[in-house]
């Protein structure tokens, strides 16, 4: 293999075994068997397993911003509707790693503050691109960072047990982003004004 296919087989089979539990319990040892490679070629590419922690975590970020952000069009429900069945759908496939991910403790410990950061604030861009704002107010921003959380938040008590189904989280989802909105609009009038289109 070239180096940076190996370096991409070497992210691709620690993604395969966070399927099977989560990535801090994943070594060295385990993945370099699985590749089926020696712990002396793992080093040439990763200075540590944090560091392929890292990588494989940000593959799983760039993959969920990327998805996401594919154009949709419609109204602004169906669209946001389109971006979170986008969204889970990585999320399912990935659900141990995207635990680790939003895990306080694991991202301070591999260093992905930054990346969990960079995640929501696209999710915040995105929303505010398809409401047509350029220049949100303060309480507006809070809102969308509060709703981020509220995804972030059902996510990870659903994925054990995804009940209700997909779909009707997807619609109570939107339903909250909306209401949440119009509760911002109706305690300040600069965010109602901008808003007015939209809701």
């Amino acid at each position: 293999m070239s180096p940076q296919r190996r370096r991409q087989h070497l992210v691709e089979t620690a993604l395969q075994l966070y399927r099977q539990r989560p990535p801090q319990d994943v070594s060295v040892d385990e993945i370099a068997a699985e590749a089926g490679v020696s712990r002396a070629l793992f080093y040439r590419y990763f200075t540590n397993v944090g560091a392929l922690h890292g990588a494989a975590l940000g593959s799983v970020v760039d993959e969920l911003t990327g998805r996401i952000t594919a154009a949709a069009e419609g109204p602004l429900e169906a669209q946001l509707r389109a971006a979170l069945g986008e969204f889970f759908a990585v999320v399912r496939r990935y659900p141990d790693s995207y635990a680790a991910l939003l895990s306080t403790g694991s991202a301070t410990a591999a260093g992905l503050g930054d990346l969990v950061e960079r995640l929501r604030g696209h999710v915040v861009d995105l929303v505010l691109e398809r409401l047509g704002l350029s220049d949100p107010q303060p309480l507006l921003l809070l809102t969308l960072r509060g709703w981020v959380s509220v995804v972030e938040t059902a996510l990870l008590t659903w994925l054990p047990n995804p009940e209700p189904a997909q779909e009707h989280l997807e619609s109570w989802l939107v339903g909250q982003l909306l209401a949440m909105l119009r509760a911002t609009a109706a305690h300040d009038p600069a965010c109602a004004e901008q808003l007015a289109g939209a809701l």
